[in-house]
């Protein structure tokens, strides 16, 4: 056993270190347990403090070590000086993470790190003590401490592990983790003194009213002048899935030139958004959308622009939110649902039964419940999804993903790309994902279904087309041919069973993605290329299907040779590649011009 001399562990010092490492070791596992406890309003990454608390943890223990070793009579502390340059590092290491999330405004991650400032101190102190001792000792001739030989061979191996293996793989441990979490908190302190917020966070009422949050909802081109007069329309731009407020950012800004004000609505934990309520409920993203914008506030009509994902969470907001001030909706290459277009694309047995399950489930009402059912259409595929974005969200604080989302070739505005990058490496991005994901992606789509009315039913069956979607509400768009409105109906909208609105609608797809050339696509692969054509087919039906069941008034503009921006071939991209052209094709055809040149 260790002999111990009068007063060490139960010394001031020591009871504060078993204290303060008790307390780091108590928070590590509640972190852990917290961060996947649902129902809650969620501020922060909360896997922040898990890291934070995790290094303090293992400070402790060796604060515990150093001094134990330092007052035993029947051992000896080695490395002295190993320990005191580690003790100043791990000094250094509190004061750069609690500066670094302290600029933030991160009160607790600053918190938890100060306190590293203790075992660091104490390590480096009573290493020092013991270096000093020992030289003391060696000038008065005698031995170091060893393990008696007298003792078990148990008791001889425990103390050769303790003072051999115990130091370096803690060491290591907190050396690599901690320089992790400082080079991430350096990196978000100086984001934030490059980067200034540029819009404004909007608070948001969520469940029921009980929670708060905010939103980040950011203009251009929307000034004092056109918010008093209320009558230009707003384009209200919404972003695909896992994309911040920047990627259109160019589009905001080409529209804002063209002479109509723009704004985009950064989504819960995406940009400067905060994470809100988790579970998270698409119903109520729309509805919290609809309050950020009234409280900006924007009382103008305005048309809604989304992109991907965005587009499925407009036609959402035509259904549950405050469609009646909408004169316009634009979809970006919008599909209902990604993953479930392309496995049954794919000719999946699986995927028929599980749309007849997720019908039924939505036309039960069971959708609108904070609990909504999991329905997977490809259970791997998807589980897979969900836990690479859970994984990530836990690494997220310690730097790991930095390196990914770097390829950004040609976007635009070119000045803004540095702030576009930042805000897929701060602690939040992965945990936005992860949560709008939901574990199956297609949360969203659930929702979406519930709306679906008969008569669009009925056109999608007769077309035999698997997805369905709800055409827009009967008297959208009628503020459009409003005196009051700046915008003018487009002609030729042929009446459909499939809806009674006559709100404008346009869709605007690339071509690439409905070139079945595998040569052209790259695909060498023979398999692959089947793959392709078969998505590509359905691609391209998809949007003639949206065309003739959303709205009476609806265009398609199919973007398949060079534009004239860059004169590069039109790609998936060119929301953020090609801004400029595509807010000029946009305004050109809401206003009822020819399209722009170097377009079908």
């Amino acid at each position: 056993m260790w002999y111990f001399r009068k007063h060490t562990i139960l010394s001031i010092p020591g009871l504060v270190l078993v204290l303060l490492t008790i307390t780091y070791g108590i928070a590590f596992f509640t972190y852990i347990g917290f961060s996947a406890r649902r129902g809650r309003l969620i501020k922060g990454n909360e896997f922040t403090d898990m890291w934070i608390a995790l290094i303090g943890l293992l400070l402790g223990a060796q604060a515990l070590f150093v001094i134990s070793a330092y007052r035993a009579t029947s051992r000896y502390l080695y490395w002295t000086i190993v320990w005191m340059i580690y003790g100043a590092i791990m000094f250094l290491f509190s004061l750069l993470v609690t500066g670094g999330y302290g600029s933030i405004g991160d009160g607790s991650a600053a918190a938890w790190a100060i306190f590293w400032l203790i075992p660091s101190a104490s390590i480096f102190f009573y290493a020092a003590k013991a270096r000093r001792g020992y030289a003391v000792d060696r000038m008065m001739g005698i031995p170091e401490y060893r393990p008696r030989l007298a003792e078990s061979r148990g008791v001889v191996l425990f103390y050769v592990a303790m003072d051999n293996v115990f130091p370096w793989l803690t060491w290591v441990a907190c050396l690599f983790f901690g320089l992790l979490v400082v080079i991430q908190a350096l990196c978000l302190a100086n984001d934030h003194r490059a980067y200034d917020r540029p819009g404004t966070l909007v608070p948001i009422q969520t469940n029921g009213g009980e929670d708060w949050y905010k939103l980040h909802v950011w203009c251009v081109g929307y000034d004092a002048d056109t918010q008093a007069k209320g009558k230009a329309p707003v384009f209200v731009l919404l972003t695909d899935f896992g994309m911040p407020s920047t990627s259109m950012m160019g589009l905001a800004q080409g529209i804002a030139n063209s002479g109509h004000p723009a704004c985009i609505v950064d989504r819960p934990g995406y940009g400067w958004s905060e994470p809100g309520y988790w579970d998270q409920n698409p119903s109520d993203v729309v509805k919290s959308i609809n309050q950020a914008l009234t409280k900006y506030p924007i009382n103008n009509p305005i048309v809604l622009v989304g992109w991907g994902d965005g587009g499925v969470w407009s036609q959402l907001y035509m259904q549950e939110a405050d469609y009646t001030r909408v004169v316009g909706v634009v979809l970006l290459d919008t599909y209902p649902n990604l993953e479930i277009l392309q496995t049954y694309a794919l000719n999946r047995t699986t995927t028929l039964q599980n749309l007849r399950q997720l019908r039924s489930v939505s036309l039960s009402g069971t959708t609108k419940a904070n609990t909504i059912p999991e329905v997977h259409f490809d259970k791997n595929l998807e589980e897979s999804a969900s836990r690479m974005f859970s994984n990530w969200r836990a690494v997220s604080p310690i730097a790991l993903h930095r390196a990914r989302n770097n390829k950004w070739t040609g976007f635009e505005p070119e000045d803004a790309l540095g702030m576009h990058r930042s805000l897929f490496r701060n602690n939040l991005y992965y945990q936005a994902k992860y949560f709008e994901y939901g574990g199956t992606g297609a949360k969203l789509y659930q929702i979406l279904l519930s709306h679906v009315v008969s008569a669009t039913d009925a056109v999608l069956v007769y077309h035999h087309w698997p997805l369905r979607w709800p055409s827009f509400r009967e008297g959208s768009g009628s503020a459009f041919s409003s005196p009051k409105s700046a915008l003018t109906r487009r002609a030729g909208g042929v009446p459909l069973p499939a809806s009674n609105s006559k709100l404008p609608v346009l869709l605007i797809a690339s071509g690439k993605q409905f070139d079945s050339n595998c040569r052209a696509q790259g695909i060498t692969d023979s398999e692959e290329c089947t793959k392709w054509q078969a998505f590509a087919w359905f691609f391209y039906r998809q949007q003639i299907e949206y065309q003739q069941t959303l709205s009476q008034n609806a265009a398609f503009l199919l973007c398949t040779s060079a534009v004239s921006e860059d004169d590069k071939l039109c790609d998936t991209d060119f929301v953020w590649t090609r801004p400029n052209w595509l807010a000029a094709a946009i305004v050109k055809q809401l206003f009822g011009q020819s399209p722009a040149t170097g377009n079908k």
